[in-house]
């Protein structure tokens, strides 16, 4: 399985060099963004039973966001707009709710446009435009242990977000995009009050929704242009998907230092 993946990590590479080599004239105007996202609330307050120990806040199940970007005349700048879904949850998804995001922000791209691997900085912002307020009650039972749990959520009406991620390029039109966010809630608030066993003693646990956010997603610029290059890297790939091909069996390229003991000892044999 490792080396599997070292493989596949090892072609993308292969892509992403061959896909950019020698292409000092790469045009983007506009750029179509489509993935998945994963959030993990922070909390901002916790107190708990022993009996209540499971994880309070975790990565909920993805969610899909769909973007677009358009590349401004200023050759590192962009802007960046469209739809993302966003669910939080704590207690094992016992207490979860999803946002309906309209997405807004700019990004700033440090390397030239030729490069294959385009890291970005970025702020962005998060509004969300479905139901804020939810309430829930909710109780269970497991053998002689038991507990009811109360929460009240107000979702944020809007996240500010500084965010870094990278584009790799596997052909001259097409990417892998990686993005970790961390969107700070401006009006959001999470309590949760559970009780154990019927008790009096309650446990709490309230957050500010400010959450951890990862996007993984395949970025389609235009122009749309597919060059020899393209060609040749997607050939590899499907040859790689065969088994008809692995990198890890080219032969190494000799050094500097081989080629010449290599040179003296051909001289060396001739006498």
């Amino acid at each position: 399985m490792f080396r599997r993946i070292m493989t596949a990590t090892a072609a993308l590479a292969v892509c992403a060099a061959t896909a950019f080599a020698g292409d000092d004239d790469v045009s983007r105007r506009w750029a179509v963004i489509a993935g998945m996202n994963l959030s993990c609330p922070t909390t901002a307050n916790v107190e708990r039973s022993p009996r209540d120990a499971g994880n309070i806040a975790a990565f909920a199940s993805p969610q899909c966001n769909v973007l677009v970007e358009y590349y401004l005349p200023q050759q590192h700048f962009s802007v960046v707009g469209g739809y993302n879904a966003e669910t939080v949850q704590w207690f094992g998804s016992k207490v979860d709710a999803t946002m309906q995001n309209i997405v807004l922000g700019a990004r700033y791209y440090p390397l030239s446009k030729r490069f294959a691997l385009q890291p970005y900085a970025s702020l962005m912002t998060y509004t969300n435009v479905a139901q804020r307020h939810e309430q829930h009650s909710m109780s269970a039972w497991n053998g002689g242990d038991g507990y009811g749990r109360d929460c009240t959520l107000r979702l944020p009406h809007v996240s500010v977000a500084p965010t870094v991620g990278f584009d790799c390029y596997i052909f001259s039109s097409l990417a892998l995009e990686f993005q970790y966010g961390f969107p700070l809630a401006i009006d959001g608030k999470a309590h949760v009050a559970t009780t154990c066993n019927g008790r009096p003693d309650v446990y709490r646990m309230r957050s500010d929704m400010h959450r951890h956010n990862i996007q993984i997603g395949l970025k389609a610029t235009f122009p749309f242009r597919f060059t020899s290059a393209d060609g040749n890297s997607l050939f590899t790939l499907i040859e790689m998907a065969l088994g008809i091909y692995d990198p890890a069996d080219e032969p190494k390229r000799e050094t500097k230092k081989e080629r010449r003991r290599m040179k003296l000892g051909r001289v060396l044999d001739s006498y």
